[in-house]
């Protein structure tokens, strides 16, 4: 199983942010002991934690208030958790199988959160998945953990679902992939102009759905009819 170490600001291994990119983005139980043990010598002091806390001071806060005193080591594993996608290899999350199936598959509705670029504020909504085999399909969970993967960094909407749907066509070949995105972000909707109700929608289509208007039609369908889906 391939990993990844992404280190912090202080060079060290940041054992939180390890990333196991075939499943999921966190450790195995198998893996938890190595990592308490490689804690144990690794130095407490966090650089970024560091820069929080004179951000903190910066503004004007009392660091030694009850409320404050772990925000700086609360923030710093936020800002790991959501920037643990930066190394994200796309073939070790998608698992394929042979198969002569041809008509699409659809996921709707995966959840998805990430960070903005230009103000490090927080985005996320639904992204609405489909692809038209073409010799091989992928687990269904790989889907929403492609989608995670990728989104576990600082990107623009309109980048992320090229992103995700370029990763999809390099590892999985299919005849053809589309990605919808629906988000709300808090850069627009707690500051500036402070509109929370906008929501934004980013489409990308890859091979036969920008040929083909069709296809298209039939992913908008089957996304509404899977909204719907009780169980």
């Amino acid at each position: 199983m391939g990993k990844v170490d992404v280190n912090n600001g202080n060079g060290k291994p940041d054992l939180t942010a390890v990333a196991t990119l075939e499943d999921r983005l966190e450790l195995t139980p198998e893996e938890i002991p190595l990592a308490v043990r490689l804690e144990a010598t690794t130095p407490q002091s966090d650089r970024l934690a560091e820069i929080v806390r004179l951000l903190l001071q910066e503004l004007g806060m009392d660091i030694e208030n009850q409320h404050f005193r772990e925000t700086p080591e609360r923030v710093a594993r936020f800002y790991r958790e959501f920037t643990r996608g930066v190394c994200v290899k796309p073939e070790t999350i998608l698992k394929t199988f042979r198969s002569e199936v041809r008509e699409l598959v659809a996921v709707s509705a995966i959840d998805f959160f990430s960070l903005c670029p230009h103000h490090l504020l927080v985005y996320g909504g639904k992204i609405h998945f489909g692809y038209i085999p073409n010799g091989q399909i992928v687990g269904i969970s790989k889907i929403p953990r492609l989608v995670h993967a990728m989104a576990a960094r600082p990107i623009v909407q309109e980048e992320l679902v090229s992103s995700i749907a370029d990763a999809f066509m390099s590892v999985v070949k299919p005849t053809g992939c589309i990605v919808k995105a629906i988000g709300k972000h808090d850069c627009i909707g707690v500051r500036g102009v402070q509109c929370p109700a906008v929501a934004m929608t980013t489409v990308t289509k890859r091979g036969i759905f920008e040929q083909e208007r069709i296809y298209s039609e039939e992913f908008d369908r089957a996304i509404a009819e899977g909204q719907r889906c009780v169980r």
